[in-house]
C-alpha cells in the first residue's frame, strides 16, 4: 500500500539543519580555541547559541507543514550531536563548561532556539502566502 503524499516530516531538511547547527557550533569552538579563550560566561554562551536560530529557519522553510516542530527537532538533534562531539573532544577548559550535566542544558537550548527559528519560518511562510493572495486578487480586478 503506497501513498502519493509525501511524509509529514522532511527528514532531509532535519538532517541538513542538524549538521548546519553542529557546523556553526564547531566553527565557534574552533574560533574560541584560536583566540585562546579559557572561560566563557553564561550570557556569552547564550548569545552565541542564538545563532542556532538559523538552522531552525532553514529547516522550517524547507518543511511543507509543521515548521515550528521541524525547527525544534532540528535544534534538539543538532545540540545532541554537538554534545556527543564535545564529549569526544580533547579536554579543553572552554569545552568542559558545556560537558557533563550541562549538556542537557545545551540540548534544551538547541530545541528552544530551533523552535524560535521554526516560528520565524512560519511567519515568513505566512507573509509569502499573504503576498501571493494579494497579487492574485489584483490580477483578477
Amino acid at each position: 500500500m503506497t501513498s502519493d503524499t509525501p511524509p509529514f516530516m522532511n527528514y532531509r531538511a532535519l538532517l541538513l539543519g542538524a549538521l548546519m547547527l553542529t557546523a556553526i557550533s564547531l566553527g565557534m569552538i574552533i574560533l574560541a580555541l584560536l583566540l585562546d579563550v579559557q572561560k566563557a560566561t553564561a550570557p556569552q554562551l547564550l548569545t552565541l547559541s542564538a545563532l542556532w536560530i538559523a538552522p531552525g529557519i532553514f529547516t522550517g522553510l524547507k518543511a511543507r507543514d509543521g515548521r515550528l516542530l521541524h525547527g525544534m527537532v532540528t535544534g534538539l538533534a543538532g545540540a545532541l550531536l554537538l554534545s556527543l562531539l564535545i564529549y569526544l573532544m580533547p579536554q579543553v577548559a572552554v569545552l568542559q563548561q558545556l560537558a557533563g550535566d550541562k549538556s542537557v542544558v545545551v540540548i534544551i537550548l538547541g530545541g528552544l532556539w530551533g523552535a524560535v527559528g521554526g516560528l520565524f519560518a512560519e511567519i515568513v511562510h505566512l507573509r509569502r502566502v499573504r503576498k501571493g493572495r494579494g497579487q492574485n486578487s489584483q490580477v483578477r480586478h
